[in-house]
């Protein structure tokens, strides 16, 4: 039966050593994806409450999906062009 040698004991190659030292996914930094966190003044921190019909709130969700975005989305948009 062969025996198995100690790592320590191989004689590498600077190619071979460089190739190893790239595949080797367990050292360094991984990259977690995602998109960066936002600054502190850029984060929706503070929200707003409205009371609403039924009847409001059909047409709200309504005028929403037909634009194809959110109603908070919808609503910020609204608000923004009295301010």
């Amino acid at each position: 039966m062969a025996k198995i040698k100690d790592l320590d004991d191989l004689e590498i190659t600077d190619k071979e050593n460089k190739f190893i030292k790239s595949a080797d996914m367990s050292k360094g930094k991984k990259n977690k994806g995602g998109r960066p966190k936002k600054d502190a003044n850029e984060k929706a921190s503070e929200q707003i409450f409205i009371n609403v019909t039924k009847d409001e709130k059909a047409k709200i969700e309504s005028a929403a999906k037909e634009l194809g975005i959110s109603i908070s989305a919808l609503a910020k948009i609204a608000i923004n062009k009295f301010i």
